[in-house]
């Protein structure tokens, strides 16, 4: 059992992509603040 958590420890295989996942959702999350908060930017200029 404990040779296996330690092959799953080691093993390098996933990381990648779930580097990649977590960079997409950090840029998801930016983006979004950056947009929400040049609408109500946009919004109190026209009124």
């Amino acid at each position: 059992m404990f040779v296996s958590i330690q092959r799953f420890i080691r093993d390098e295989a996933g990381v990648t992509p779930v580097e990649y996942a977590l960079i997409a959702a950090i840029i998801t999350v930016a983006t979004t603040f950056a947009v929400s908060a040049a609408g109500y930017s946009l919004a109190d200029l026209f009124d």
